[in-house]
């Protein structure tokens, strides 16, 4: 999470008038949700909700026929994504199951599942829809998903990579959440 940098321009005169200048760099809106779940879980430990929160996630989608990871990147054109996304899913599947006693880790999945969930929605889908080339839809992906994610949960946790956020979009595929044939 990027915290506010000012900068003191010393050296801006205008005119006989001396104005000394901040600029800030601002955090993005998921970093600033990321700081406030780390700033509430200090205060309070007892945030047990949020179990609840992630449970949508890491469940198969209520009204889509449950066909799994395989089946949906081969239904979309995308079998060539197989092999890491199986390895990038279980990557993430594994970490959440570890860290299920922490309940600032979860809040912190939530957000970026629910990240990864609503990018995909309106920046891939309408692109997968639209019979985009396989190149542009990945770029969509990491300029969209991965790299505002992975840029807002690094200050958090430095070991999540962004093969981690991608193992949480290929979660969310194999739990039908994401939907990569321009069908549906």
């Amino acid at each position: 999470m990027s915290k506010e940098i000012s900068y003191q321009d010393h050296a801006n005169h205008i005119g006989n008038n001396y104005f000394g200048n901040v600029v800030q760099a601002k955090a993005g809106a998921l970093e600033k949700v990321i700081q406030k779940i780390l700033a509430a879980s200090k205060e309070n430990q007892e945030l047990v909700d949020i179990i609840e929160e992630l449970t949508e996630y890491v469940t198969a989608h209520p009204y889509r026929e449950i066909i799994g990871l395989e089946n949906k990147l081969k239904n979309g054109g995308r079998a060539d994504l197989l092999g890491n996304a199986i390895r990038y899913k279980g990557k993430f599947a594994r970490r959440v199951c570890k860290s299920q006693m922490s309940l600032t880790e979860q809040k912190v999945y939530v957000q970026i599942l629910s990240h990864i969930l609503i990018s995909f929605d309106q920046f891939v889908r309408p692109r997968i829809r639209e019979d985009a080339p396989t190149s542009e839809v990945d770029a969509i992906i990491f300029e969209k998903i991965i790299e505002p994610a992975h840029s807002a949960i690094i200050e958090f946790d430095d070991e999540v990579t962004k093969e981690l956020i991608l193992g949480m979009l290929f979660f969310l595929t194999g739990k039908c959440h994401l939907v990569w044939d321009e069908t549906c």
